[in-house]
């Protein structure tokens, strides 16, 4: 199995803190510019590892919101820029919508 699959496996299954990090989750965060398009897998799980409390709930929760933005505003074709909350703080739609 993979990264993905293991850390999903480890935060739904076991109940630990692991942060599953998937499309929906790079997608955002290099959209917005917080992170680099070159981060790997383990980087970016570092990243938010480093930056959230280690709590299981709260993984969980951050990453079905994360699929749920990713889902309805920052879709992989024809994103939703003007609908999305992180408008004010995303560079690609800020350029998107010549904000």
């Amino acid at each position: 199995i993979g990264p993905e699959t293991a850390d999903s496996i480890i935060l739904y299954a076991a109940h630990k803190p692991s942060f599953v990090v998937d499309a929906y989750t790079r997608r955002i965060f290099t959209r917005t510019g917080l992170l680099p398009d070159d981060y790997d897998y383990e980087r970016t799980r570092a990243f938010f590892m480093a930056n959230l409390p280690q709590q299981t709930g709260l993984y969980n929760e951050y990453h079905a919101l994360l699929v749920r933005l990713a889902k309805v505003c920052c879709r992989k074709r024809k994103p939703l820029c003007r609908e999305c909350p992180l408008l004010d703080i995303c560079q690609h739609g800020q350029s998107a919508t010549g904000d």
